[in-house]
């Protein structure tokens, strides 16, 4: 299992770069960077299935694992940066619930 660190860039106002660094061998290394839409739009989709805040919140932590693990081709655990990312995406969506 790969160790992993996760960093949130600037924060726009639908979404959110995040680069991806693989700290597993005690080095540093960028793996990749991806991004978290946040817009109305996607935040309505979760809704009309009938999702709570929360529930969305969790579908975004799980969107990022899935989008992380696709790209480093292997399961990982966060060593920093899940809560800074989800407290990121919790103010953007606050307000559309």
């Amino acid at each position: 299992m790969r160790k992993i660190k996760i960093i949130p860039d600037s924060p726009f106002y639908t979404n959110c770069d995040i680069s991806v660094y693989d700290v597993t061998d005690g080095n540093e290394k960028k793996r990749c960077k991806i991004k978290v839409e946040y817009a109305e739009y996607d935040v309505n989709q979760m809704k009309k299935k009938g999702a709570s805040k929360e529930e969305v919140l969790q579908n975004y932590k799980n969107m990022i694992y899935d989008v992380v693990k696709y790209y480093i081709a292997d399961d990982w655990e966060c060593i920093n940066g899940y809560e800074e990312i989800l407290k990121v995406i919790d103010d953007k969506i606050s307000h559309y619930f």
